[in-house]
């Protein structure tokens, strides 16, 4: 072997190269790699041959970027320790492989800073969009000239048209959960529930109290909670200042699971039994739903078909193809289990 030859064999080979040691033109080198333009059989033989032989990988990045579009999808998250958000991703991340996206994925911490900042940097890498898991209002997505879907959470403040939102149906959701508690003789339910402008969380109440003025259970102000954390510690810390108040209840509505499992941690460490005494329903259906000392009732929101929907429509917008609509609202469903009807149900 020359020595010319063995250090191109020893280092990543370029168009240029494949030209020079083809015959041909490095345009020519480039309509074979690619698969267009016009060139004949004995050029692509000849071309093809040298690839065969130097074991020639293309730059995908650097092709994508001729394109003026890489095949990559963002993916804003705002904690991926939530295991809602984490199981989201997943099934994303999924979806998009079979299509030929890759995903960056980028953590927020639900910090409005740390969001615009990915957001600039995906824009930086010239994705073909981004799917956004959080609804914190920045002006750099009206700038952004790339398809957006919003998932979970509906932003405000934000020019809404043309981008995508899939959401559950957080109205039915509570109001599934209210019908629960009442028919299972509820009279006096408290409510912890995230109350951000952009959280779904109040649409979950929404339902809730629809569910009580329908069925003529009164509604109690004083009972609702309502927090910018909808993790185990604000679960436990809503129920011990009720307690700490003398309140009187007989059911909680959480408007996720960690808060249900913070709620009933509190209650059976100052001795009430649930569901006995109280009632707990959560909404998402984790895993910790199921597996916990407690199965907790809970409204399920089914994450493969959120993700399925959201990732349909974005290739669709990416594609410039017709979306009959934006915005679409999937169904939920209540998974009853021993928070509310003890131990004869058996836990889904």
């Amino acid at each position: 072997m020359s020595i010319e030859r063995e250090l191109i064999m020893n280092k990543k080979l370029s168009m240029k190269e494949i030209s020079k040691l083809s015959g041909v033109s490095i345009a020519t080198v480039s309509r074979v790699i690619n698969g267009t333009g016009r060139f004949s059989l004995d050029t692509k033989r000849k071309v093809e041959a040298v690839i065969n032989e130097y074991n020639y990988v293309p730059n995908m990045a650097a092709r994508s970027l001729r394109k003026a579009s890489m095949p990559t999808i963002g993916v804003i998250v705002p904690d991926i320790t939530n295991e809602f958000f984490s199981s989201m991703v997943l099934e994303l991340q999924i979806l998009l492989f079979e299509l030929q996206y890759s995903t960056i994925i980028c953590n927020t911490n639900e910090l409005i800073e740390l969001e615009k900042e990915h957001l600039n940097f995906l824009l930086a890498q010239n994705v073909s969009g981004i799917i956004v898991i959080s609804g914190n209002p920045s002006n750099i997505i009206n700038d952004a000239n790339i398809p957006i879907a919003f998932i979970d959470r509906k932003p405000y403040g934000i020019n809404m048209e043309n981008r995508i939102i899939v959401e559950s149906d957080n109205i039915k959701g509570g109001y599934l959960a209210g019908k629960e508690l009442i028919e299972l003789g509820c009279k006096k339910i408290a409510a912890i529930v995230d109350n951000r402008s952009y959280a779904a969380g109040m649409e979950r109440y929404q339902g809730l109290m629809q569910a009580q003025i329908e069925m003529g259970i009164p509604i109690y102000d004083d009972l609702l909670i309502k927090i910018t954390d909808v993790g185990f510690k604000a679960g436990y810390e809503g129920v011990e200042n009720l307690l700490a108040q003398s309140k009187d209840f007989d059911a909680m509505f959480c408007g996720t699971d960690m808060l249900a499992l913070g709620v009933i941690s509190a209650l059976h460490d100052n001795g009430i039994n649930v569901p006995k005494k109280v009632k707990v329903v959560g909404f998402d259906d984790i895993s910790i739903a199921k597996y916990s000392f407690k199965p907790i009732t809970t409204i399920r929101q089914d994450r493969k078909k959120i993700a399925k929907t959201t990732v349909d429509l974005l290739i669709k917008s990416i594609k410039k193809e017709e979306i009959e609509s934006m915005h679409k609202i999937l169904d939920v469903e209540l998974i009853p289990r021993r928070s509310t009807r003890g131990k004869k149900d058996k836990s889904k």
